[in-house]
């Protein structure tokens, strides 16, 4: 399963025109943490993972995120 998508495709009308890679910062992108808080709950009940709160503390580039989501796999 492609996780970078799902991000992409969640994130797309939030983007702007900006281009999402693995290593864009959600903080460059405009992606506030309330954003950020609805995509993870959206990737949770699609993916069948939970995350801590310690650990979503920790997200600052897609690639946290993606990491994150491989560590749960």
């Amino acid at each position: 399963m492609n996780y970078f998508d799902k991000i992409n495709e969640r994130l797309a009308t939030k983007l702007k025109g900006k281009t999402l890679t693995k290593e864009s910062s959600f903080k460059d992108l405009g992606i506030d943490s309330l954003d950020l808080v609805d995509l993870v709950f959206e990737l949770e009940e699609e993916i069948g993972v939970e995350f801590q709160d310690d650990e979503l503390i920790k997200i600052s580039t897609v690639q946290d995120l993606l990491d994150l989501i491989d560590s749960k796999k």
